[in-house]
């Protein structure tokens, strides 16, 4: 194990990196608000942002500036630990809290990518990124839509995937942030078995289930009703699940009418369910779980997890931004890093997964 790898797992627990979000959102306050000393986590940013927001918001915390994770690993658990970003901001007389401000666009750029490159390196386990302001990264030049893009970019992975989970619930959009009349000609045989394929792959060495039962829906009502509401479940969709059943056998099932799905009794009969859109997933998980939801990236070589939430610019710097989101996304990264540290198998093929 190399010395860094070494420092991310001192006594068994995972060191975490945490970005800093947008600096006058939310994400500061969260990061602040849900801090303890477990589990253990440095945090990547401005120091003088989260002291700002902690002085503004009457949080007493030791907020101590590091030179690196292993520097980190070696202060007290109370401490707040921050390795400051290369991007340097002028700093104001305070915080403009809620405002559209390209300025800080950098350092929360920077503050991901150094999280990113800790990862890689093998000096943290895994990463949490509280929210980013996606149209302030824009108006500073900055060329991808969310987190996902810019960290997949910086991993080298072509093809994330965006799982959100909640309550027990775990759920997989096909297509994500699309028009609904673009969806139908988005669906084919090789996405559907390659996200199916991630999916399989990390709910064995990310969460541990060893048998994983994924469900497939379908695009249509009734899952098409044998081809009257539509034939995408006849010609794609039912297609690619026959041929992952030959690889996976009978825990993948499908597809499925997506309305039955969720139900309590439904929902005790998979690990995680792939969905066709975006609002498809996302109604039923924030039905469950709305505020306690964790965003996680499949497919990357380290463990991704975010805040289901954004910048909630109308309510930062106030005090009431409600932290469950982040501390379940802190607590899912470390049983992941767990999970993957006992026996993750990076490039195994879907065939390996036969039973």
């Amino acid at each position: 194990m190399a010395a860094g790898s070494a420092f991310a797992c001192l006594c068994g627990v995972p060191l975490i990196a945490v970005s800093m979000g947008d600096p006058v959102g939310i994400g500061p306050e969260v990061v602040l608000k849900g801090f303890s000393a477990h589990p253990r986590r440095v945090h990547v940013g401005v120091p003088w942002v989260f002291r700002m927001t902690a002085a503004h918001l009457g949080l007493d915390l030791d907020i101590r500036e590091v030179g690196s994770p292993e520097e980190a690993e070696l202060t007290p658990p109370t401490v707040f630990s921050v390795v400051p970003v290369g991007e340097t901001i002028a700093k104001p007389e305070r915080l403009p809290f809620g405002q559209f401000d390209p300025r800080f666009a950098p350092a929360t750029i920077a503050s991901i990518g150094d999280c990113c490159r800790l990862a890689l390196e093998g000096r943290v386990r895994a990463m949490v990124t509280p929210p980013i302001h996606k149209r302030v990264l824009y108006a500073a030049g900055h060329p991808f839509p969310g987190h996902t893009e810019f960290i997949a970019s910086i991993a080298g992975v072509d093809n994330p995937v965006m799982m959100l989970v909640g309550k027990g619930l775990r759920v997989v959009p096909l297509t994500i942030h699309q028009s609904l009349v673009s969806v139908s000609s988005s669906i084919n045989r090789e996405k559907i078995e390659s996200i199916v394929h991630s999916t399989w792959r990390s709910l064995i060495g990310d969460f541990g289930v060893a048998s994983p039962r994924v469900t497939v829906a379908g695009l249509n009502p009734h899952a098409g009703e044998g081809g009257v509401f539509g034939r995408e479940e006849i010609e794609i969709i039912g297609p690619a699940c026959d041929h992952l059943r030959i690889l996976l056998g009978p825990g993948l099932r499908g597809p499925l009418p997506a309305d039955t799905l969720f139900h309590q009794a439904a929902r005790h009969q998979y690990d995680a369910v792939i969905l066709m859109y975006h609002d498809q997933a996302l109604i039923p998980l924030k039905m469950l779980a709305f505020g306690a939801a964790v965003n996680v990236t499949l497919g990357l070589p380290f463990v991704r997890t975010s805040v289901d939430h954004g910048t909630a610019y109308d309510i930062s710097g106030q005090g009431r931004a409600d932290v469950s989101s982040f501390r379940e996304a802190l607590q899912l990264a470390e049983t992941m890093a767990n999970h993957r540290q006992k026996g993750w198998l990076a490039e195994p093929s879907v065939a390996s997964f036969r039973r």
